[in-house]
């Protein structure tokens, strides 16, 4: 099994209150005032980071404007998140064999990954790995998919990037009430995991095993949660009924992830869960079993830094190694997206 050795974060310079926020919002859209003051103080949200000042939101271009100030933000922010990761470790970038990408929120060809290997020297053998349109699940999926690449490769170091400028997708003539849950929570940010083989030098001094990741979907259920894609960009689809399936499908998938391994919800020390949303988190809390406290990081991040997509659960896990866990505690990192889909992965500490 491969490990996490450690993860950066990394996010734009503009921070904005949710007041703030909810004014700007509210003066474009004045017949919904009600209703965006409703789910702003609904969210739990405090703040967010932006990609460009507040004021220009409203003047955002076209799919393509929009994919060029992705690619500048998102190519900056993780050129410092990989150096600070490799410096830490004491690597070079030609100590890394893969680069694996994950986002829902911007495109670019080539990838944000062969952009940043113009920028820093990596082997040019190193392999690639663009993954689009995980969403929310992507950084659980990241990790359980870099895992499977380093069980066969266990001598190897490789690198899982999540770069999502959520807000750079927002659709100011969208009304609709899904969009006006989404302009409500969504948020920017980046990260970045290093991640080992069991045969790598840093194994033994690494943060948490990985002991097993699943991944499960659900037929027909495409409408709960994506993109239409239109001529301004990504236009939200988003269901109220998450909660819904949370109870009847991941409640049971997560008992048959758990057996499956001869565990229980007892077995389970700690919590690193993607913050969808406070109904989100409420009802990972009656499914698992778990306390409220135990999701104290990722209600952290929504209220910090808003609802990140595949960013937000690797910002809970960046908290969750700070706590210094005790040796063989196992950790559940949960996360939902589109598709339906659910990943989940057990983790323990090193």
């Amino acid at each position: 099994m491969s490990a996490i050795y450690s993860v950066a974060t990394n996010f734009p310079d503009i921070y904005v209150s949710q007041e703030e926020i909810m004014k700007e919002i509210a003066s474009l859209w004045p017949d919904k005032k009600s209703y965006v003051e409703q789910f702003h103080n609904a969210s739990q949200v405090n703040g967010r980071h932006l990609s460009i000042p507040l004021e220009k939101y409203k003047s955002l271009g076209d799919v393509g404007e929009r994919s060029k100030r992705w690619l500048e933000v998102a190519l900056a922010l993780q050129t410092i998140n990989v150096q600070n990761l490799l410096n830490q470790a004491g690597l070079k970038p030609s100590d890394i064999s893969l680069i694996a990408t994950t986002t829902v929120t911007g495109l670019a060809i080539p990838t944000l990954e062969a952009r940043l290997m113009n920028k820093l020297p990596f082997k040019e053998n190193t392999k690639r790995l663009p993954i689009f349109g995980l969403g929310c699940l992507g950084g659980v999926a990241g990790i359980n998919r870099v895992n499977d690449y380093l069980k066969g490769h266990p001598k190897e170091a490789a690198l899982l990037l999540a770069s999502e400028l959520c807000t750079l997708t927002f659709q100011f003539q969208d009304k609709s009430v899904a969009n006006l849950v989404g302009t409500s929570l969504f948020a920017d940010g980046t990260a970045a995991v290093l991640m080992v083989g069991e045969e790598h030098p840093l194994y033994k001094d690494s943060q948490f095993q990985i002991l097993a990741g699943e991944s499960y979907f659900y037929p027909n259920t495409e409408r709960i949660m994506g993109w239409d894609l239109v001529s301004s960009g990504f236009q939200i689809v988003l269901s109220g009924d998450v909660p819904k399936i949370v109870e009847e499908k991941v409640k049971p998938n997560l008992e048959d992830f758990l057996s499956g391994k001869k565990l229980t919800g007892s077995d389970i020390n700690f919590m690193v869960s993607h913050p969808g949303g406070p109904k989100v988190l409420d009802k990972l809390s009656e499914i698992s079993g778990k306390a409220p406290e135990e999701f104290k990081h990722s209600w952290t991040s929504l209220r910090e830094k808003g609802n990140m997509s595949s960013v937000s659960v690797l910002h809970v896990l960046e908290k969750t190694i700070a706590d210094k866990k005790a040796r063989n505690e196992i950790g559940l990192m949960l996360a939902m997206g589109p598709a339906f889909c659910s990943e989940m992965a057990l983790i323990k500490k090193l």
